[in-house]
């Protein structure tokens, strides 16, 4: 079984974040940097973590810049999820939609694995519809529906 679990709503909660890019100036930077405060959502983090110890291969996607990723890393590290998991992030700079993010390393996935992921955990509505119409089974793990990346 191979896994991919979304980490921004989805392994953890960032509503306290979410006053930075619900404004007329969204502050992409301050958002990403604010999340060591996250606040862990517990079943799916417990949910990835017996996968792991099962042994399905596990992955997190996220739109989140990697220009975090030691923050990430760390809050991951501190909450269970050890650093072998592959995180594939967003590069700094890539401004582009979370759909075509992650359905861009689906593809390359699909290339250069021939495997794609059989089981996704996601928040965002455009997102899990994305993988549903890969014909990914996509557990809907909150609803976020916003216009932001």
């Amino acid at each position: 079984m191979y896994a991919v679990f979304d980490l921004d709503g989805t392994l953890c909660n960032i509503d306290h974040r979410l006053p930075l890019i619900k404004s007329e100036n969204p502050d992409w930077d301050a958002f990403y940097d604010a999340c060591e405060d996250d606040h862990p959502n517990w079943p799916i983090i417990k949910t990835l973590c017996i996968f792991m110890r099962i042994g399905y291969r596990v992955e997190i996607w996220t739109g989140r810049s990697d220009q975090v990723r030691d923050k990430t890393e760390a809050w991951l590290g501190r909450h269970g999820i050890w650093k072998h998991v592959l995180t594939r992030m967003r590069p700094a700079g890539d401004h582009s939609t979370d759909v075509k993010l992650k359905k861009a390393w689906l593809k390359q996935t699909w290339h250069e694995h021939t495997i794609v992921p059989e089981l996704v955990f996601e928040d965002r509505t455009r997102v899990v519809e994305m993988w549903r119409s890969e014909g990914i089974t996509c557990c809907q793990v909150a609803k976020w529906e916003d216009g932001a990346s």
